[in-house]
């Protein structure tokens, strides 16, 4: 037991360890407060909420020079082909229906 005070004496970066040691943890608690504060919070709001509103521009403005760039191309958006899918769906789902009445017709036929 007597070795590790001896060490401790003996190791030349023992204080810089325990500087390094309290200043982080002095920095730590500082942080805690600060990070705690409605200030803070209310502070980051107003960045995110900037942040938010030109990332949204952006996306609008990219999405437009996209649907101009795809009709100047003769290449259908991507609210056509959405448009397009649905219809088609619709399309299928009534056949479904058709054939389904249709089996139903040729049971009853086949009955008399």
């Amino acid at each position: 037991m007597s070795e590790k005070p001896e060490k401790a004496a003996d190791d030349p970066f023992a204080q810089m360890v325990q500087f390094y040691d309290d200043w982080t943890k002095t920095w730590a608690g500082a942080m805690s407060q600060m990070v705690a504060s409605k200030s803070f919070a209310d502070s980051m709001a107003q960045q995110l909420e900037g942040s938010l509103s030109t990332v949204g521009m952006v996306r609008r403005q990219i999405s437009d020079l996209m649907e101009q760039y795809l009709q100047q191309m003769s290449l259908p958006t991507r609210k056509e082909v959405v448009s397009l899918a649905e219809r088609l769906t619709k399309i299928e789902m009534h056949l479904d229906d058709l054939d389904a009445k249709l089996d139903e017709v040729l049971d009853h036929l086949k009955a008399k």
